[in-house]
């Protein structure tokens, strides 16, 4: 690119996707969020970020770009909590005009989102959300918010919004961006009408389960093993943060992306501490069982209410991705049993499987860095993204 475009990440978490669009080429220069710990990963993570700890509620716009020193905004980023419209026939674009919208809080913080974006005027912009955004009321909360979104600037620009949603919307699956993980979400792009270039989602990298013969062709899926085999090894309880790695020759490609700039040692190697009954329970689950595939008398060591519980406990499998990281795995880490040793994952072997680099660190408690891991958007898939944005800012000529 010839200029480094900037970026903001509205409830940035602790970075994923921040990170990723700097592994896109951009520059991360503000990030918000309301959890202390969390703001603190996405400061020491992102150098040239203003990451401010707050309620988004609390802090307007016009006070959040005294903050940024003059420096542009050329892109929004971020995942809104899903809202409702409860009030479907009034929601429109009142989160600009500042008049209520629904008492439901997940619609104001929604709205504050695009509250940015009304006033900072991006290129482009990203709302990254759960695929049934989409789907959910039958549709209508997708339509009004695409809706409120188009209307933009209307009331500045004769009567017509300045922003054009990119349909369809996609919901991208990130194992077939090379992150080893089936992780779906949606990705809602939007963009001012004023440009002629045309922005496309990003192609899959990987061939996981999808079935047309030119995606089998792709690179092959990253597995669980794969992901975490060369990291330290550890036992139940590991309270050492920073490890030397368990293997340095012959690593696979992820392992040697992941470890660009790292040398003999990773941080965040925390693992919690499983009680007996668990780990009895643990050595009797083979690759891919769930709770429910084990005889009854072993469930009996460790019971839970199998008519709700049925895959409380999960062994991950060694050769294919792992099912999602949810930010559950910050209670227990029973859904996520390491491949073959009689514990659940580390911080730093979840944070692999989401794609955050090794040079990546996370700031808390245990239990914060694990939600921060399962919260976060996997950079890899972020990347994607931000390599769809980059390719469309060059085509308009954007400066």
């Amino acid at each position: 690119m010839s200029k480094k475009y900037n970026f903001i990440d509205l409830f940035c978490g602790a970075g994923g996707f921040s990170t990723g669009m700097e592994l896109a080429g951009f520059n991360c220069i503000g990030g918000i969020d309301n959890v202390e710990s969390i703001v603190d990963t996405h400061a020491l993570n992102h150098k040239n970020s203003v990451s401010i700890c707050g309620d988004i509620r609390d802090i307007p716009p016009e006070e959040f770009e005294k903050k940024l020193s003059g420096q542009k905004v050329d892109i929004i980023i971020g995942g809104p909590p899903c809202p409702t419209f409860s009030t479907i026939g009034h929601a429109k674009i009142r989160s600009v005009t500042g008049k209520p919208v629904s008492e439901d809080p997940r619609n104001r913080l929604f709205l504050e989102y695009l509250k940015y974006v009304d006033y900072f005027r991006p290129e482009i912009f990203v709302i990254e959300n759960v695929p049934q955004f989409i789907t959910k009321y039958n549709g209508k909360v997708f339509e009004t918010a695409v809706k409120i979104i188009e209307d933009i600037g209307k009331d500045d620009n004769n009567g017509e919004g300045i922003y054009e949603v990119v349909k369809p919307v996609q919901v991208l699956n990130a194992v077939y961006y090379g992150v080893p993980q089936t992780r779906r979400r949606m990705m809602l792009v939007a963009h001012k009408k004023k440009s002629k270039a045309t922005f496309n989602y990003p192609k899959p990298t990987h061939y996981y389960d999808q079935e047309d013969e030119k995606s089998k062709k792709l690179k092959k899926c990253v597995t669980v093993y794969d992901a975490i085999s060369d990291l330290p090894k550890i036992t139940d309880n590991w309270r050492n943060s920073y490890e030397r790695y368990s293997k340095f020759d012959n690593l696979n490609e992820y392992q040697k992306m992941m470890r660009d700039k790292t040398n003999d040692t990773v941080s965040n190697n925390i693992c919690r501490m499983s009680n007996d009954r668990a780990k009895k329970v643990f050595s009797y689950m083979k690759q891919g069982d769930i709770y429910m595939d084990l005889p009854k008398e072993i469930r009996k060591i460790l019971p839970f209410r199998e008519d709700i519980f049925k895959d409380r406990l999960k062994r991950l499998v060694n050769d294919k991705p792992s099912w999602t990281v949810l930010a559950h795995i910050g209670m227990d880490g029973y859904m996520y049993i390491h491949p073959t040793e009689l514990r659940t994952l580390s911080v730093r072997e979840a944070a692999r499987i989401q794609s955050f680099p090794d040079d990546f660190e996370f700031v808390g408690n245990q239990q914060s860095t694990y939600v921060q891991v399962g919260n976060a958007v996997p950079p890899l898939l972020g990347k994607a993204i931000g390599e769809s944005i980059k390719k469309y800012l060059e085509d308009s000529k954007y400066e």
